[in-house]
């Protein structure tokens, strides 16, 4: 379907971006990208050398992006001229499919990082990533000119720095270190003086820096300025720590000497790997098969990354009134069958065990030793297999626990903030994926999948229009395939008010009817606890915005009526617009489509409308785009104005008479040609 959309503007940054591409198209996919994580780009896309060249010479640029293979260019060739030109411009490489020697290759020779063109989601953060280290840089550069003014700068910016300076002679033998030494390495600064630099590394690479030291001073003599390397460093009491040390050269009194930069990175290699392992097990976790594969990946792959020796999930029951053991499970104790049995056997209540305090609470719980909870059914088993920590962390789907992990040492163990979180980060993404995966397991069950996706649509759909005093409302949705993208649904609300909704995911088939179903799912339950209907779409947006790609969203125009006060207030996110029709047939209103489709930007705030009244005679219509779009054998658009006139014609009849008449015009002007899109309509009449 074919829409265009108004949305509320927020503030961009603005990014200047060379794109080095033989594809209009390609540039455009990767400015489109760069829009949808928060950038202004502007861009001048080049592909030879010569433009290279110019636009480097007459522009100022940011970043450069770069394609690898092009008919009368490479990315290698690319990144000399860069090199030659003497800026520091941030260099990523985006090809469609090189190697990983290749792309090895690339960034030995300089390239700070490749992404495939498949799998744009990294372009955002590496762009993020890179401008902020091209500022680091910047600012070093900054720093060491000012170091060659005079000996009394370097001091006091060495004694200022929170990066530990380390002045050293050609031998490697530390001559001062400035205060930061001391928080990084535990050293004070008169400890280092004499001491060789080696001392401030871990023993395992010593051999590379002394190796690297030689070569630097016997073949770089003309170089000033080395770039930051990552290393392992040593703190005084034996702890490692990574480290990025950048040299430089200075001359004082006559005599060659080195300087090194130190920064303590270890809090942020250990953010990168905690955010490699989130990337790695959603993708993981989406090609997995069914719930119990997904459970289990997940379980053994949290276990690996922080050490907990046992890990299991808890599903809730049917009925909902306890927590079952699930099949998937992962340790790595010889004996923890007997335990294991124990958790098949047993259920817990809201409130029992850790399982049931989490998910109670919907909030991770720390036990220091399961041995001394008493009421748990397993505290005697633990006790004999030697079972101590434990932590459960509740997997959300919204306002909903899914699901609850727990993880369990054989040592006591105090509560450790950032495994917590750590885990609670993987559960925040596994909450969508339970729900998806056991749609798709649902449907896999059965060999006839369309014939399944149809009857799981058709039972989404509701199987009546409420009854409510002085109202007469009637819905129909008539599919273009097995499965269709359409979908309305009536929510009962806070004080008995009704919502209505009529929705659009994009496409047709088994994806869009899952999705349909997951997002029916948000608002039954958004609509029992929230009483506006632009707070209801805004929560919906932000859960769905994480579970749908770029490829896919959802149009939605949702309605809150009053039966009681008899009024109407609509909520329009990206869908046909919305009519309110007069007793004599005149149009009363009409809601346009007034802020973006949910699914397309996660912090999206959807408005709170101003009710309307309504009076005997009016009539409400919403629609999908199937109907307003429908075309002739001729092409011809059935248009607005054609809906309008059905319903003025079929005005005095009731509701579900309305909605028949206006998919009759509909198949009738387009004389039953195939239907090339679903035709969903909902009718409200005040009666």
């Amino acid at each position: 379907m074919s829409q265009s959309f108004v949305g509320a503007t927020q503030p961009k940054t603005p990014l200047r971006v060379l794109i080095i591409e033989d594809s209009e198209f390609d540039a455009r996919i990767l400015v489109n990208t760069l829009r949808q994580g928060g950038y202004q780009p502007t861009f001048q896309r080049v592909d030879t050398a010569e433009a290279l060249r110019a636009a480097l010479r007459d522009q100022l640029w940011d970043i450069i992006l770069s394609d690898y293979n092009m008919p009368n260019f490479s990315a290698p060739e690319a990144l000399k001229l860069v090199q030659d030109s003497g800026l520091d411009l941030p260099f990523i490489i985006i090809s469609g499919g090189i190697g990983e020697d290749v792309a090895v290759a690339a960034m030995k020779a300089g390239a700070y990082d490749y992404l495939m063109k498949g799998n744009l989601a990294r372009l955002a953060p590496a762009v993020e990533r890179e401008l902020r280290e091209a500022e680091i840089r910047a600012a070093r550069r900054r720093a060491e000119e000012a170091l060659r003014e005079s000996e009394q700068r370097y001091r006091l910016l060495w004694e200022n720095s929170t990066d530990a300076v380390v002045l050293m002679d050609a031998g490697g033998v530390i001559q001062f270190a400035n205060p930061a030494v001391e928080e990084i390495f535990g050293y004070k600064s008169n400890e280092l003086v004499g001491q060789s630099f080696g001392l401030l590394l871990a023993e395992r690479v010593r051999g590379e820096y002394h190796d690297w030291l030689q070569r630097y001073l016997v073949s770089d003599r003309d170089r000033t300025r080395q770039q930051p390397a990552e290393t392992i460093g040593r703190r005084k009491e034996g702890q490692e720590i990574f480290a990025e040390i950048g040299f430089t050269d200075i001359a004082l009194q006559g005599s060659k000497n080195l300087v090194a930069f130190i920064r303590d990175i270890t809090e942020r290699k250990r953010a990168e790997e905690e955010s490699r392992l989130l990337q790695s097990i959603s993708l993981a976790v989406n090609e997995t098969q069914d719930l119990n594969s997904a459970l289990g990946l997940v379980l053994r792959t949290i276990c690996e990354a922080t050490g907990w020796a046992l890990g299991q999930a808890w599903l809730p029951s049917g009925d909902g009134t306890h927590l079952e053991c699930s099949p998937a499970w992962h340790t790595t104790i010889n004996a923890a069958d007997q335990f294991r049995a124990a958790s098949e056997t047993s259920t817990f209540k809201p409130g029992q065990g850790l399982p049931g305090r989490v998910w109670v609470s919907r909030q991770p719980a720390w036990v220091r030793d399961l041995t001394q909870e008493a009421v748990s059914p397993r505290a005697a088993i633990a006790s004999q297999m030697g079972l101590k920590a434990g932590v459960g962390i509740p997997v959300l789907a919204d306002d909903e626990v899914v699901a609850v992990i727990e993880f369990y040492l054989l040592e006591t163990r105090e509560e450790d903030e950032r495994q917590r979180k750590l885990i609670s980060a993987i559960a925040a993404q596994l909450g969508g994926v339970i729900q998806r995966k056991r749609a798709e397991q649902e449907l896999r069950e059965n060999q006839e999948q369309f014939r399944v996706a149809r009857e799981i649509q058709q039972r989404l759909f509701p199987k009546a229009a409420p009854h409510i005093a002085g109202f007469d409302i009637a819905g129909v949705s008539h599919a273009a395939e097995a499965t269709g993208g359409d979908y309305f649904d009536y929510l009962p609300m806070l004080h008995d008010r009704l919502g209505v909704v009529v929705g659009d995911v994009t496409g047709h088939g088994i994806g869009p009817a899952l999705l349909m179903a997951e997002t029916r799912a948000y608002l039954r339950i958004l609509a029992r606890n929230r009483e506006d209907v632009g707070e209801i779409l805004t929560r919906a947006n932000r859960v769905l915005a994480e579970d749908i790609g770029y490829e896919r969203f959802i149009t939605m125009l949702l309605v809150s009526l009053d039966p009681q006060r008899r009024t109407v207030s609509f909520d329009n996110a990206g869908h046909p617009a919305g009519y309110g029709l007069g007793a004599a047939g005149g149009v009363k209103s009409q809601h346009r489509r007034t802020m973006l489709p949910l699914g397309i930007r996660p912090d999206m705030a959807y408005p709170q409308p101003s009710p309307s009244g309504l009076s005997a005679g009016d009539i409400l219509l919403l629609l999908t785009d199937g109907v307003e779009e429908a075309m002739s054998p001729e092409e011809t658009i059935f248009g607005t104005e054609r809906v309008l006139e059905i319903v003025r014609a079929n005005r005095d009849k009731g509701a579900r008479d309305i909605a028949d008449a206006l998919y009759d015009a509909v198949r009738e002007f387009a004389q039953n040609t195939p239907q090339l899109d679903d035709v969903t309509a909902v009718v409200i009449k005040v009666v």
